[in-house]
């Protein structure tokens, strides 16, 4: 499949990294509000291409509720690993404005992958800071999927996966988690085939 790639909440950058270097006929755009944290990948990038530089990759400092207008309708894939902050609440509890950013930057047909790798019996502080659920299936199939069906997403699969499964993930928190603490991980696939797309972003529920 050609076409764009738009990985939101990249952190360090190296999923959105991988991810253009294992496919050179897609273009692939990272963004993640931290500077700091994208410097050493995103300078990788322009080094000569025997060095490790990309043609065609690029990072974007921005937050998902703030994405830049230039990223309207361009992915034809979104992947979203391991949210956190703003952006975990925003996905888990379902809040509008942030569905509504990733449908901005969507085409429509494009598929949109999330995994979700929070445990609240390890981050219960933050938990309750940011006033999160604990997650399971039941959890995301019965509260988050009416919600996000209600947006006009279509929901495709919902599953859940186990730290093995991060082990050949190409990212570095994917790794860490990998081989962490046994946890519970979720992933969720979502696509705009039938949603009610506006180039504005704005999402109009379903009756």
């Amino acid at each position: 499949m050609s076409g764009i790639i738009v990985d939101i909440g990249t952190g360090d950058g190296t999923f959105t990294y991988q991810v253009a270097k294992d496919n050179p006929d897609r273009f692939v755009i990272g963004v993640d509000p931290n500077q700091k944290g994208l410097e050493k990948t995103s300078n990788r990038i322009y080094k000569k291409e025997q060095r490790g530089g990309l043609k065609n990759a690029l990072y974007v400092l921005a937050n998902v509720e703030n994405l830049p207008d230039e990223l309207t309708g361009i992915a034809n894939q979104v992947f979203i690993n391991f949210p956190w902050s703003g952006l975990l609440k925003g996905l888990v509890l379902g809040e509008k404005k942030t569905w509504e950013s990733i449908c901005k930057i969507c085409q429509p047909g494009a598929i949109i992958d999330i995994v979700l790798g929070y445990d609240i019996s390890y981050e219960e502080k933050k938990a309750g800071v940011l006033g999160l659920p604990a997650i399971s299936l039941d959890y995301l199939k019965t509260e988050l999927a009416p919600k996000l069906i209600n947006y006009g997403f279509d929901l495709v699969e919902i599953r859940e996966i186990n730290n093995d499964v991060l082990k050949d993930y190409p990212s570095a928190w994917a790794k860490k988690l990998g081989y962490g603490k046994p946890r519970k991980f979720y992933f969720l696939r979502l696509d705009m085939a039938v949603a009610n797309l506006h180039r504005s972003g704005t999402i109009q529920t379903r009756e």
